[in-house]
């Protein structure tokens, strides 16, 4: 069976979760990664166990690019190979610019663009020595493409690691591995529990309501049905898919 590895997978409420979930119906082995949460993690596990596939928590800081290079190698220990990594991991801090320390920045682009750069080339580089190819897909997000306040350092870091996709898109091509990213919408995970958005009911119903299809927030199963998609396809690579209920057409 195919084995796919997803980083910042653990949490209960997270988009890591669902495109776990949606990969393991798909037939894929799963390898969960997070920094901590490991009860929760374990309940990953057994919810993939529980769908006829393999699985298996690793921990790992992907800030760190050694641990990028360990959590890949112990995949391949656990699992055999990898055919698939999903760059998900990721985190926010709700401030206006003026505000951001030299810690908030650094931490930032640690873990959304750092971890995502050494992630994707260490995953590379065990799909090349396997000699078959692969698929990658990074999460970013539709602060890629749009200046959105009071998330500009993770719209930053985003927006780089979009870049990025598309200079591995172009590298790897000849070794057979496609790289693409998705960018989620609202999501109604931990990550977007401080948006100002999310103070009242009423400030989150006109969230909603901004949204033009369904006025309603992307759940992670459909992020996961979107990297399922670009996983499944053997042509398409470099490309960015927007999830977000038409959200970024319906306020800019």
């Amino acid at each position: 069976m195919p084995v796919a590895l997803v980083t910042g997978a653990a949490r209960e409420r997270g988009i890591g979760r669902g495109i776990a979930l949606v990969l393991a119906e798909r037939g894929f082995d799963v390898a969960i990664n997070d920094v901590s949460h490991d009860a929760q993690a374990a309940r990953r596990v057994a919810e993939i166990e529980a769908l006829g596939r393999r699985s298996a928590f690793i921990r790992a800081d992907v800030s760190r690019p050694e641990e990028n290079e360990r959590l890949v190698a112990e995949t391949v220990e656990r699992f055999g190979r990898l055919e698939a990594f999903v760059a998900n991991a990721g985190v926010a801090r709700w401030q206006p610019l003026a505000d951001v320390t030299r810690d908030d920045w650094a931490r930032i682009m640690a873990v959304n663009l750092h971890g995502v750069f050494h992630g994707c080339r260490a995953a590379a580089a065990q799909m090349r020595q396997q000699g078959e190819g692969g698929s990658i897909v990074v999460v970013s997000s539709v602060n890629a493409v749009m200046p959105f306040s009071p998330l500009g350092v993770y719209g930053a870091s985003k927006h780089a690691a979009g870049h990025l996709v598309g200079v591995m898109a172009r590298e790897w091509g000849a070794d057979g591995i496609a790289v693409n990213h998705v960018g989620p919408g609202w999501v109604d995970s931990d990550i977007n529990v401080p948006s100002p958005d999310f103070d009242t009911e009423e400030k989150r119903a006109a969230a909603h309501a901004s949204i033009p299809l369904g006025h309603r927030p992307t759940e992670p199963r459909e992020i996961g049905e979107a990297v399922a998609y670009f996983l499944a396809s053997r042509i398409v690579t470099g490309a960015y898919v927007r999830v977000d209920g038409g959200l970024v057409i319906g306020k800019y």
